[in-house]
């Protein structure tokens, strides 16, 4: 066992897999993950959509079970089996009663290391994801995520849509996914998280009988750094004949360190990030311009964004953007207040001790803070965090995440070029 923290174990496999265990004495329910230590972000630009695809071929028949029995055997004792594919890792993970880890750890292993891939399951798959392509294209508030990413990111990695492409997704065949699989899922490449009312013996047995799989021998642990890429502060209208006007604004923003994350986020809680917030109370409460509004952080391990989403009619958009500017320059020149940082750290620190008491909250926490900080911050540690915050480093940052010159504006919704043309983008 290696150190890591009072309340976290971690060890490493011989064979390279990262295990962490954060033990809840009396929990009834338990969450067990395993993270790929990579995501959309490690693919080359032929296998675009890949990472995406592997998750979903990882839920079809294995070499011991069928899908449906895969299903079946989670469902039947009120569990929940999952997976998502982000920019820069992967998950799967089980959440069920307690006394099921063990059929968490053997249906996660039969997923991980046994499937079949068979070209009938694929077939039908391409079609699947090509159905949930069409599900984001026919939500505007769905299209308008993937478009402003396209837009803000360019060509970069970071631009391009997780879910690949109809030409990449329909490319796909045995080869290529077998090839794509065995160069990205083997053990030194993941991180099994637990968390639970159990025995730091009984993980350990449950990973040693579930997870001792060997490593091909040219495989060392990778890590994916993308270099930061350049972001356009453009706008973009894709042109939908739809009642609303889906907005997304964005801004300056910044990697993945543990310090900026939590101003950020505190930043964040009081501009857009609930219904007591200044762009709810401001545009929605006061002006009554859209049903919802919110801002929201983006950490990547070298780029970031903070963006600002809402919908609107086409006749109120421009007003509605011109507010969220104003409010924004607002913030610039003259900071926040002493009582809102205090009612935002309040607020952070109620939303994180609720959410403590979640064995799959504690589980998905240490496992992504192994993944971006192979270091283990416990509550304690992240409340002072909170509290520590000053107002001048809040407003340093509100400062350089809004001063910029021009925002960027990618709009989904009925409108003209020259109407578009007249929506501002700067402050001032």
């Amino acid at each position: 066992m290696l150190p890591f923290s009072k309340e976290i174990l971690k060890t490493v496999l011989p064979n390279g897999i990262t295990v962490l265990f954060q033990p809840m004495k009396h929990a009834a329910s338990m969450g067990v993950g395993v993270f790929l230590k990579q995501g959309s972000l490690a693919e080359s630009q032929s296998e675009h959509g890949y990472f995406h695809f592997l998750e979903h071929m990882l839920f079809k028949d294995t070499e011991t079970r069928t899908s449906k029995q895969i299903a079946e055997e989670i469902e039947r004792v009120g569990g929940i089996l999952n997976g998502s594919t982000a920019r820069e890792y992967t998950q799967y993970y089980v959440v069920a009663i307690k006394d099921k880890a063990e059929l968490a750890f053997d249906i996660l292993s039969d997923m991980l290391y046994r499937p079949l891939f068979r070209k009938e399951d694929i077939a039908t798959e391409k079609e699947v994801v090509i159905e949930e392509m069409r599900s984001y294209e026919d939500a505007p508030d769905d299209f308008v995520y993937d478009f402003y990413f396209r837009n803000i990111f360019g060509k970069s990695y970071y631009g391009r849509d997780i879910i690949g492409t109809r030409e990449s997704v329909g490319g796909v065949n045995r080869d290529k996914l077998s090839n794509f699989y065995q160069k990205h899922y083997f053990p030194k490449n993941m991180v099994i998280s637990v968390s639970g009312n159990f025995s730091w013996k009984y993980i350990l047995e449950l990973t040693n009988k579930y997870f001792s799989f060997k490593n091909p021998k040219d495989k060392m642990d990778v890590e994916t750094i993308i270099p930061p890429p350049k972001k356009n502060y453009t706008k973009h209208l894709a042109k939908r004949k739809i009642e609303q006007f889906n907005i997304m604004l964005g801004a300056n923003g910044h990697k993945r360190e543990y310090k900026t994350v939590t101003t950020t986020q505190l930043l964040s809680t009081i501009l857009g990030g609930g219904m007591a917030s200044r762009l709810f109370q401001n545009i929605r409460e006061k002006e009554g311009l859209c049903y919802s509004i919110y801002s929201f952080p983006s950490y990547y391990k070298t780029t970031g964004l903070f963006s600002i989403s809402c919908a609107t009619s086409k006749e109120k958009a421009g007003k509605c953007v011109s507010l969220i500017l104003k409010e924004l320059e607002n913030i610039v020149k003259h900071g926040f207040t002493a009582k809102e940082l205090e009612d935002a750290k309040s607020n952070q620190l109620g939303g994180m001790a609720i959410g403590y008491e979640l064995p799959e909250n504690r589980m998905n926490n240490i496992g992504l803070q192994e993944i971006y900080y192979k270091n283990y911050f416990s509550l304690e540690d992240r409340m002072k965090a909170i509290r520590g915050v000053t107002l001048d480093e809040l407003n340093a940052l509100a400062r350089d995440t809004f001063g910029i010159d021009s925002f960027h504006l990618s709009c989904v919704g009925d409108m003209t070029d020259s109407q578009f043309a007249k929506i501002p983008t700067s402050l001032g």
